[in-house]
């Protein structure tokens, strides 16, 4: 009945994207402190972001997007936690007024259910494995290469214009059949390999792409 249920779920999640033409929230987890809030958002395109805003100004966006099993795994989890969840998955209330946590979940009974709770309450199990999912998808985007999600859609050309994590810009002179690049650096004429599971290691941003 529960994985009936489960990619019931998944299959609607999917029918509102084709419907909405944009992916929609899975799970969402907004966390104050203070003047800086960091909202954690897992979307049905298996994207995962990070925003973190000080004095009400965006400062910091990041995004990575997760594999297809490992979004399903996490789908399945918290789809499977938040219809463990219960009435009151919170048991105390402590009174931390600069600290708020706001859980949104877009999966399970209620659906969207939205939780809002001190960071130091006590929580159930279901909410603390579901606290610990978006923790631990939080720590896999600050950690990604910030250029990982942009050269993931990026199929490179002769005389694409990039620039380098060392600050310097290069173009790419070849590409071989194995997604291998050589670049030639623009002020020292210097040519450098770059294998094709190192380009996010070396390469920043494309600053231009050959038409």
């Amino acid at each position: 009945m529960r994985t009936h249920h489960f990619f019931s779920v998944f299959f609607a999640l999917l029918a509102c994207v084709v419907q909405a033409q944009a992916p929609v929230p899975v799970a969402e987890r907004v966390v104050t402190h203070r003047d800086q809030t960091t909202r954690v958002t897992l979307f049905s395109n298996r994207t995962v972001v990070v925003t973190i805003r000080e004095d009400n100004e965006q400062g910091f966006v990041r995004r990575t997007t997760l594999g297809t099993d490992a979004f399903m795994v996490y789908l399945n989890a918290l789809q499977t936690d938040a219809e463990a969840l219960g009435e009151a998955p919170v048991s105390s209330q402590v009174d931390t007024s600069h600290s708020e946590v706001i859980l949104t979940l877009h999966v399970g009974p209620d659906a969207p259910r939205l939780l809002r709770f001190s960071p130091m309450a006590v929580v159930s199990l279901p909410l603390a494995r579901i606290m610990g999912a978006l923790d631990d998808l939080e720590t896999q985007v600050l950690e990604a290469s910030p250029s990982a999600e942009e050269l993931r859609t990026w199929a490179p050309r002769k005389g694409d214009r990039v620039q380098l994590f060392t600050s310097a810009y290069a173009v790419v002179v070849e590409v071989g059949e194995d997604g291998t690049l050589v670049l030639e650096h623009e002020e020292t004429f210097i040519r450098e390999i770059v294998p094709a599971g190192s380009r996010d290691q070396v390469i920043l941003h494309v600053v231009e792409r050959d038409r």
